[in-house]
């Protein structure tokens, strides 16, 4: 087949809503299946171009230059570029060393640039330059997503956004001329909620919990990774879930023109990423229904708008505007908004998924999700909101703009394209519908080739046209499909669907097809359809084991004429037509018997009957009953076993099978016509004849051509041989499907076999080939040709005369089939319970009952209605024969009635047994078998609900009870209510004494070397060291005890009192290394162990002690009750009982008053308790019987053998006969009134002896009750002690599980510090592999740049060679010609900066109008200026004089300099390229080296912390009230800024200070004294200085002192007596004088008095009034300063000032005031001065 031609990709169709981009201005381009389709939006052209590799994977489209890229989806794929629309092959990229598995995307740089994400294994980032088709650079991509999308920014290709679902980096192309290098950053990603956790600082690695790793002011901070344990580089991403809020799950991004990024989150938010700073800034929550303006990342500041980039316009024109005023408020106050970072609230309507797709306009971004609904973000300044512009009903996948940004292309996961005008709104055109979902049908659509027919899997039947491919028309059925056939004899195609039925769909009007029909075939789903050549029947197949035979005429209506079993599932139907006339057709069915272990497996047996027209025309004559199954005789079946699974069998001419085989994948032949099923000696095992080479994976079909010449095969590795039965070893191939979405699902010829259809698995595409025949293979064509006019000629007639009956029939609906159907069936439950009451109510009327007839459900299958029918006719055909039959039953049961009755008034031995009145004891057995069997299974499940709970009960017994080497119990108290319990011990296990054992002998190791040690030390320093002081002395002997051990204040606990001592402790002082707290950690879980037997000892002599005292008071309450009923109290003993705390073996133990429902039993067990009755009854009547002892012990001795005292007293005396006669004392006689005194002294006596013993019982109940109380007083005393013990061992436990808990802090500390010392070498080396690769790079970098300078340098060398050599050059110019002739070769065009050449609607709408790609500005460039140098060239630009030859050889010279100048820029940019890329790895490189110094830096202080850490240990005391000098908190002390000291230190303290203060005493008694002579001393010293100045004074008196005329007179006269007795006359007589006077004005001064006094009194009463108006005016004046203080934050600034400059310039006059009046004291101390000196002065006396 191989030469008959080749088969060409004619279309293809489906749409499964992946990228739908422009290539160009109009053509929209998309993948189908393994294909690529192109789609003219303004013709609704379509072109399909195959892939010419292993299918279509991701798709990329570059609309600058027209090409389009994509992958393979195969081991080491390849990405293919071609032209378009001329399909030129552009490059094919390959990297040896790259993506062995897939590409995850690809995507075109707005130039000459591809860049390309491989998933599994490598994944990693490469550039391309695909105009070259080289590889620029790649890297691998740590940490990567799973799944993510690569995107190239339109305005710099040299950036890129990888984005994952949880991932985000922006990577770099860094170039150092002809050398890449990719450098990417990792974007962190905001949470949910807009804020970004906290990020991990490596140097302070700060967290939320300090750890105090050793004692106090000791703290060392953790990173996360070294508590988690995780080294490598999970340690730097690493989120600890406590911490971790979710975060935003990323779907969409698209490039701003200045490189910003905005990303779509699935939950609905929109952020932004700037490109330089890489800050997140949350712009849209739709949580909260707000846009953004504030950074959640590192700056709160405004966030960037799509205004800076383009001004668009608003969505509010045409609304009403507002007045100015009220405007410009609303502007301020959102201006105000703004610069707070407040948020501007947007109307409701975004939602989780409305972001699924992102693209940017100059309007805003357009945004598409999972409603349907397309948005316009507007993320201007002062207008910004958001609108719906499209609504659709179907999610939208996929957004791409035109190249003129005038069209947007909106891709649904329906299945369809619409495009949308940004300058129109609401301006929708349909592109492309065609409803996505897999196909799981294919037919073509008879007669001819104009149409074919598939069905979807949600029922979707869709006609499409062959010639000119497109969908003409689509029904949908309204259930899930599975299956599809057309009839070869009718425009009429049946549809099998997953419930079962079989939908017939007319098709002869394409304008409006309809269903006509519906079977209800299989239970399952019908997973097979096949039809014969001719039309003749339609097959079913299900996994029910079915093969229905269908008449497919619509004049029949669809008529069932049979079916005939086949064990297993259904996998493949082949339908042959004989040439023969008469013959009918062969049907072979293959199917896999045991779908229950491989469900949808190979078939492993095959089937195969003949229907021959016979049996077509009258079915009934082959059917083996009314249900219609076919015999097998009349349709010669016949079974053999497949020696190979296969698959897909087809059954050929000459009696070949056909099939797949499933361990090899080749195809291998069956002869049917060479072996028979009857006489196969193997076992009627089919093995093939021969194989042939196929398919590289197992499963697909086979099926012939309707000329039954071409064999065509499919598998799901995705391609389609087809070969001629005659040269069956060779065939044409074409891959059809893509290996990775299923392959083929199914394939079909056209009727004329010259097109080839094939639908896939799982890509819903279909695809139509069409032969291109050689020269060869176009007799075969012409024969298979000419078989289709011929048969299409056949079956003209048939089709008119059933197309005109099929559009007869009615239209089917599921109103009609409802309105068909009987009324509501009743539930099968009420349907039973409707018949048992109609059959009690017949029996109990004496009347025949008759079962009713079944009738088939509403919706039953076809089968089903025939068994029921089945069942009617039956009961039709002998309804006679069952009526006499009930009435026959009818008498029976009343005669049988009549005997019972009968037999019931017989006496016992007559009556016969129930049982021998039954009849059918085969009926009974029946039923009795049954009831036993439902027993039997109750009895099973409850037997395996008993063994689980017994299980779950012997489990929890065995770990919680028999695993316990002592069990849990209490001791309760008599009286107290003490409760105590013991400690539950389980064994130890080996390991871990064996564990004991290991750390007790390293112990006795280490503390023999520590001894040998010491002496080794003691005797080599005994010559030097000294007497140990006195404070040491007494430190040893409190620390260490009589044998050298350590004080239980040392060693943190008192477990040495409770059993829990060992001499192996280390000492708290010395546990310094893991090792060693490790094994003090078992050491003490040993000791709590052994503290907890030692109690268990105590506990258990408790335990016996209350046991012995249990059965001490129940030995005195036994007679204490007969002492009770010795004295007819009504009191009861006391008598204590356990409690089930104290038993706990109870608990296991199920008592039969514990059980509250009656005891089942079984009649084993009934007839073993009969028995035992029995036996005990016969025993009890024997014992009844004749004794001879017992008679004779009770006639002789009363039936006692002892007779007791207390029995005697309880005897009343019996009276004298003549007394209980009742004869009269006077009748009496002598004797027997001495027999009344003797009986009444007797019974005298006797109460004297019944209260004497009363009395003794009394005494002796009194001493027994005393007893009990004190023997159970004594019991709750011990209990008490017990409880204190074990209040005590609970605290010694505590203390010791104390020291565990901070012993295994530490260790888990110790570790975290050794995890981040690991982490940290990590990094190191790590840092330390990428400073060599960086220096490396940078070394290399620099000879590069030094090179390239080199050949700059030369380059501008050779360019000022050729401007110094014009001269030279132009020599046999003359001389006045040079100059215009140089000006002219230093002339240069003038090249306009390159514009994009847009027209104003695209310039509005492209974004990126005003940045064209770099490629195109270089391209540009060069070609203006070499045009423009061609104008220059022109004659008319030759200067005057200057020859042509002359004027060509400068237009050379010229040009070689231009583009000698044009390599000197190009180097110049290049060089300064260069120079950037060495600065970057300068700084690279010093940037790891500074990250290598803080690494040491980090690893030095972690040593140094791990040190301290280590030395300074955590130490537990037991310290006395006393003892502690902190003061307590509300709860516990706080011990962080506290010192522990030695007691004999603070004793010797507080003895120096006794010292200290005493002395101090005496010194300050020496100083008072010392001080109080300095204070005699210094107070004659200011006596005697006192007395100086006092003489000073008198001498300078006595020099200053006047001479007056009475002075003189009285130092000139003689007799001084005579002058002095008249001055004493004259004195006297002036006393007399004064005296008189005085007492004049005494009486003066007492009138005045007086007067005052009055005075007083009247200001007194002045003075209260006065003070009430005082009272008043307070309250007036408070009431101002009130008023005041209220008033002095609205009082005028102007008033204060003035009050303030009043204040102040009184304070100015004030130090005026005091100035001046210190001059005038200066000044009148002067006057006072010269005063002074005008006063006579006698000589200064010298003393």
């Amino acid at each position: 087949m191989d030469v008959a031609g080749t088969l060409e990709l004619q279309w293809a169709q489906g749409y499964n809503g992946t990228s739908a981009q422009y290539i160009n201005v109009n053509t929209l381009v998309h993948s189908c299946g393994s294909t690529v389709k192109f789609i003219d939006t303004a013709t609704k052209q379509e072109t399909v171009f195959p892939s010419p590799g292993e299918g279509v994977g991701t798709l990329a489209v570059n609309s600058n230059f027209g090409v389009f890229g994509f992958s393979e989806m195969c081991p080491q794929p390849r990405i293919f570029v071609f032209q378009f629309p001329g399909f030129l092959q552009q490059a094919i990229l390959q990297d040896e060393q790259g993506p062995q598995l897939e590409y995850l995307s690809i995507s075109f740089s707005t130039g000459y640039h591809l860049a390309t994400f491989s998933g599994v294994p490598d994944y990693s980032v490469a550039v391309w330059n695909w105009h070259e088709g080289t590889l620029l650079c790649s890297q691998s991509v740590s940490h990567p997503p799973p799944q993510a999308s690569l995107t190239v920014s339109p305005s710099n290709w040299r950036q890129m956004c990888l984005l994952g679902e949880k991932h985000l980096s922006v990577w770099h192309v860094e170039q150092c001329n002809k050398t890449f290098l990719l450098r990417s950053t990792n974007v962190q990603l905001p949470a949910a909620d807009g804020t970004l956790p906290e990020q991990e600082n490596l140097d302070s690695a700060p967290i939320r919990r300090p750890i105090h790793i050793t004692g106090a002011n000791t703290e060392i901070n953790m990173t996360r990774a070294a508590i988690a344990g995780v080294v490598g580089e999970n340690a730097e991403n690493l989120d600890v879930g406590e911490d971790v809020k979710p975060r935003v799950r990323l779907v969409s991004q698209c490039w701003s023109p200045a490189g910003d990024m905005y990303v779509g989150c699935a939950g609905g938010q929109l952020i932004k990423i700037e490109a330089d700073t890489y800050k997140v800034k949350v712009l849209l929550r739709p949580e909260v229904g707000v846009l953004s303006r504030e950074s959640s990342a590192i700056l709160p500041q405004p966030a960037g708008s799509l205004e800076d980039l383009h001004k668009a316009p608003s969505l509010t024109e045409g609304i009403p505007e507002e007045p100015a005023v009220e405007e410009d408020q609303q502007e301020a106050q959102e201006e105000t908004n703004l610069q707070r970072g407040d948020s501007v609230f947007l109307p409701e309507g975004l939602r989780e998924g409305s972001l699924n797709c992102i693209t940017l306009h100059k309007n805003g971004l357009y945004a598409g999700g999972e409603d349907g609904t397309l948005r316009l973000i507007r993320l201007a300044s002062r207008d910004s909101h958001l609108s719906d512009v499209y609504k659709g009903s179907s999610p939208i996948t996929s957004l791409g703009f035109s190249a003129d940004y005038q069209h947007l292309a909106v891709g649904t996961s329906r299945g369809s394209i619409h495009t949308y005008d940004p300058s129109a709104q609401g301006s929708v055109t349909d592109v492309l519908d065609v409803h996505f979902g897999n196909m799981v049908g294919l037919a073509p659509l008879g007669p001819g080739t104009k149409h074919c027919v598939t069905c979807r899997e949600d029922g979707e039947v869709q006609v499409w046209a062959v010639e000119e491919p497109s969908l003409v028309t689509s029904i949908p059925i309204g259930l899930q499909a599975t299956s599809l056939v057309c009839s070869p004899s009718t425009e009429v195609a049946a549809v099998g669907t997953k419930s079962g039925h079989v939908y017939f769909v007319d098709l002869s009007n394409l304008q409006s097809p309809r269903i006509i029909y519906r079977h209800h075939m299989h239970q399952g789903p019908v997973l097979h359809l096949m039809h014969d050549r001719e039309g003749k029947v339609l097959l079913t197949g299900s996994d029910d084991g079915y093969v229905f035979v269908m008449d497919p005429r619509p004049s029949t209506e669809f008529k069932i004429l049979g079916y005939i079993a086949v064990a297993g599932e259904i996998t493949s139907l082949s339908v042959l037509n004989e040439e023969n006339s008469g013959s009918g057709v062969k049907v072979v069915v293959t199917s896999n018997p045991s779908p229950q272990a491989r469900p949808q497996g190979p078939a492993t047996q095959l089937v195969k009957f003949d229907l021959l027209d016979a049996v077509l025309k009258d079915p009934a004559s082959v059917h083996a009953s009314t249900r219609c199954d076919f015999t097998e005789e009349g349709v010669k079946k016949q079974v053999w076993k497949l020696s190979v699974p296969c698959y897909g069998a087809c059954l050929a001419p000459g009696g070949f099978v056909y099939a797949l085989a499933h361990h090899n994948k080749r195809l291998q032949r069956f002869n049917l016509a060479g072996s028979s099923a009857e006489d196969e000696e193997d076992n009627h095992t089919l093995h093939p004849d021969e194989e042939y080479l196929t398919h590289q994976l197992p499963g697909g079909t086979v099926m012939l051509s309707t000329h039954q010449q071409w064999l065509a095969s499919c598998a799901p590795d995705g391609r389609v041989a087809i070969r001629t039965l005659q040269q069956i070893e060779r065939w044409n191939e074409v891959v059809a499907h893509s290996f990775a979405t299923g392959g083929v699902g199914w394939m079909r010829f056209s009727t004329d076999m010259q097109h080839l259809f094939t639908i896939g698995k799982k890509d819903g595409t279909l695809t139509c080939y069409k032969w291109n025949f050689s020269a060869a293979g176009k007799a075969e064509a012409s024969e298979a040709v000419e078989f289709a006019r011929t048969h299409n000629t056949k079956m003209h007639s048939l089709r008119r005369l059933e197309g005109a009956s099929a559009a007869t029939m009615p239209e089917w609906s599921m109103v009609k089939a409802v309105s068909h159907s009987d009324a509501r069936p009743d539930s099968a439950t009420q349907q039973e319970e409707k018949l048992k009451n109609r059959k009690e109510e017949a029996m109990s009327n004496d009347e025949i009952f008759s079962t009713p007839t079944p009738t088939p459900a509403s919706d039953a299958t076809w089968l089903e209605n025939k068994i029921q029918q089945a069942i009617r006719l039956e009961s039709q055909q002998f309804s006679e024969v069952k009526k006499d039959l009930r009435s026959q039953i009818r008498d029976m049961r009343r005669t049988i009635q009549s005997m019972m009755a009968e037999n019931a008034e017989r006496p016992d031995i007559e009556k016969l047994d129930r049982a021998e009145f039954n009849l059918d004891t085969a009926e009974q057995k029946r039923m009795q078998a049954d009831a036993d069997a439902r027993v039997a299974a109750l009895r099973e499940e409850l037997e395996f609900k008993m063994l689980a709970l017994q299980y779950l009960r012997d489990l929890i017994k065995r770990e919680c009870w028999d695993s316990m080497k002592v069990k849990g119990r209490n001791v309760v108290a008599f009286h107290t209510g003490t409760d105590v319990s013991n400690y539950p011990l389980r064994e130890r296990t080996k390991e871990e004494t064996s564990e004991v054992a290991r750390v007790t002998r390293i112990r006795k190791i280490e503390i023999s070397e520590l001894s040998v040690r010491k002496e080794v030390v003691e005797l080599t320093t005994k010559a030097s060291t000294t007497q140990k002081t006195s404070q040491e002395e007494e430190l040893l002997d409190d620390d260490e005890g009589a044998e050298g051990k350590e004080a239980p204040s040392v060693t943190g606990s008192l477990s040495e009192q409770y059993g829990g001592d060992n001499e192996y402790y280390y000492s708290q002082f010395d546990l310094h290394t893991k090792e060693q707290k490790i094994n003090q950690v078992v050491l003490l879980k040993d000791a709590i162990y052994r503290m907890k037997e030692a109690f268990n000892k105590q506990f258990e002599s408790v335990a016996q002690l209350k046991q012995q005292e249990m059965v001490r008071i129940k030995e005195r309450n036994a007679r204490i009750s007969k002492i009770l009923d010795d004295l007819d109290l009504a009191e009861e003993a006391w008598q204590p009982s356990l409690t089930i705390d104290e038993q706990p073996e109870k608990l296991l133990v199920v008592e039969d008053s514990e059980v509250k429902v009656e005891k089942y039993v079984s009649p084993e067990e009934q007839t073993v308790l009969d028995e035992q009755k029995k036996k005990e009854e016969e025993r009890r009547l024997k014992e009844q019987g004749d004794n001879a002892r017992e008679r004779g012990l009770i006639d002789m001795m009363g039936g006692v053998l002892e007779v007791k005292k207390e029995d005697e007293l309880k005897q009343d005396i019996p009276k004298p006969a003549f007394m209980a006669e009742g004869k009269l004392e006077n009748e009496w006689t002598e004797e027997e009134k001495k027999a009344a005194v003797d009986y009444e002294k007797k019974v005298k006596e006797l109460n004297d002896e019944r209260e004497k013993y009363r009395k003794n019982l009394e005494a002796e109940l009194k001493k027994l009750q005393t007893q009990n109380a004190e023997g159970s007083a004594a019991f709750d005393e011990a209990l008490g002690q017990l409880f204190k013990r074990k209040v005590k061992t609970e605290m010694v436990i505590n203390q010791e599980e104390l020291k565990i808990v901070r012993l295994e802090l530490l260790v888990l500390a110790e570790e975290e510090l050794a995890c981040r010392e690991e982490e940290l070498y990590r990094l190191l080396d790590v840092k330390k592999a990428a400073k060599v690769e960086a220096t490396a790079r940078l070394q290399e970098a620099k000879v590069a740049v030094e090179h390239f300078r080199e050949e700059y340098e030369n380059i501008v060398a050779e360019d000022k060679v050729m401007d110094r050599a014009f001269k030279k050059d132009f020599a046999d110019v003359p001389a006045h010609l040079q100059d215009p002739l140089y000006k002219a070769f230093k002339r240069r065009p003038r090249v306009q900066r390159f514009r994009t050449q847009l027209d104003p609607a695209t310039a509005a709408a492209n974004p990126f109008a005003d940045r064209p790609p770099s490629a195109r500005v270089s391209l540009h460039a060069t070609q203006s200026l070499y045009t423009a140098l061609d104008e220059f060239d022109g004659p008319s630009n030759i200067p005057d004089g200057i020859e042509p030859y002359v004027w060509q050889r400068l237009c050379e010279t010229r040009r070689h300099k231009v583009e000698k100048e044009q390599q000197v820029k190009q180097k110049a940019l290049t060089l300064a390229e260069m120079n950037a890329f060495l600065q970057k790895r300068t700084e690279e490189d010093d940037r790891l080296m500074e990250e290598i110094d803080n690494l040491i830096t980090l690893q030095n202080k972690l040593r140094e912390d791990k040190m301290r850490w280590m030395l300074n240990l955590e130490v537990q005391f037991l310290l006395k009230q006393g003892q502690v000098e902190v003061d307590s908190g509300p709860f516990i002390h706080d011990y962080t800024d506290s010192i522990l000291l030695h007691r004999g230190v603070i004793e010797d303290l507080n003895s120096n200070i006794k010292t200290l203060g005493d002395a101090k005493l005496q010194i300050m008694v020496e100083s008072k004294d010392f001080r109080k002579g300095i204070h005699q001393l210094e107070w004659d010293r200011r006596r005697m200085l006192m007395q100086k100045s006092d003489l000073d004074t008198k001498a300078r008196d006595i020099q200053m002192f006047r001479m007056t005329k009475d002075l003189q007179v009285y130092l000139g006269d003689e007799d001084h007596a005579a002058m002095t007795a008249h001055q004493i006359s004259v004195l006297e007589q002036t006393i007399a004088s004064q005296t008189k006077n005085h007492d004049k004005r005494v009486e003066e001064y007492e009138n005045q008095l007086r007067e005052l006094k009055r005075t007083i009194r009247r200001m007194e009463e002045q003075n209260c009034g006065l003070d009430k108006e005082l009272e008043e005016l307070n309250v007036s004046v408070f009431e101002r300063k009130h008023i005041n203080e209220v008033n002095a934050d609205v009082r005028s600034d102007a008033a204060a000032e003035r009050r303030m400059a009043d204040i102040v310039q009184r304070r100015k006059l004030v130090d005026l005031a005091k100035a001046q009046a210190q001059e005038v004291a200066v000044l009148r101390a002067e006057v006072e001065r010269l005063r002074m000196r005008t006063f006579p002065a006698l000589v200064q006396v010298e003393h």
